[in-house]
């Protein structure tokens, strides 16, 4: 539903996701095999390949069209009915995916399936657990009930990593210009299209440092590994 959005958004989404990209780089080796679960138009696979990695991606959408004539090997289908080669990927990854999907210990069941001995899981995921979350209730802007099956905290997460066989090996929560790989970049962007975005990155700043500071922010990342 946000095969649009993406496409004509494709240099903010790529700032987003150049954040998650350098958090995982120091946990994978360079030139692996990298797939991306939820790959829409392929945005973050851009990135991988441009540092040339091998890039697979699951897209169940229209994107996945996309995603493909930009040269990146990817299966138009579900990932839980998707046929993937076992033991075969450096990384997989799972960028605000997991949420979406109906059964995640199944889920990462899989994903294990398919990583090498020494390959790494990527999730990243709205935190019920956030600052924001425990201030507005149900009134967060993150709750999105008609899209998100699950709202995870970092306990209950961390949980259905160890129910599925892996060890967390990092996490870290955001919010706001903190989403970014380059904040200024952002904030420029923003100000000369003279979006909304820009004034409500500004307003939002406090709490977004004060989030971000405790580790409480609207969204969390954590790598893990096979136990």
């Amino acid at each position: 539903h946000r095969d649009g959005t993406y496409l004509e958004n494709e240099s903010l989404f790529r700032n987003i996701f150049q954040k998650r990209v350098d958090l995982v780089y120091r946990y994978i080796k360079s030139k692996g095999l990298v797939l991306e679960i939820g790959a829409s138009t392929g945005v973050m696979l851009d990135i991988f390949r441009e540092n040339d990695y091998q890039t697979w991606g699951v897209e169940p959408s229209r994107s996945a069209k996309v995603a493909i004539q930009k040269g990146h090997k990817t299966i138009n289908e579900f990932f839980e009915k998707a046929k993937l080669p076992q033991n075969f990927f450096d990384l997989v990854i799972l960028n605000h995916t997991l949420e979406h999907m109906d059964e995640p210990i199944k889920v990462l069941q899989k994903v294990k399936s398919l990583l090498k001995k020494d390959g790494v899981v990527f999730v990243d995921v709205t935190n019920f657990g956030s600052l924001g979350s425990k201030v507005l209730g149900k009134h967060w802007p993150y709750l999105l009930p008609d899209e998100h099956k699950h709202q995870f905290t970092k306990e209950s997460l961390k949980k259905i990593f160890n129910q599925a066989g892996f060890k967390i090996i990092y996490f870290e929560s955001r919010s706001g210009l903190f989403e970014f790989a380059n904040p200024f970049l952002e904030l420029w962007q923003s100000f000369i299209g003279l979006k909304m975005r820009f004034f409500t990155n500004i307003l939002t700043f406090p709490y977004s440092l004060i989030a971000t500071f405790l580790n409480m922010g609207d969204s969390m990342s954590f790598v893990a590994n096979k136990k």
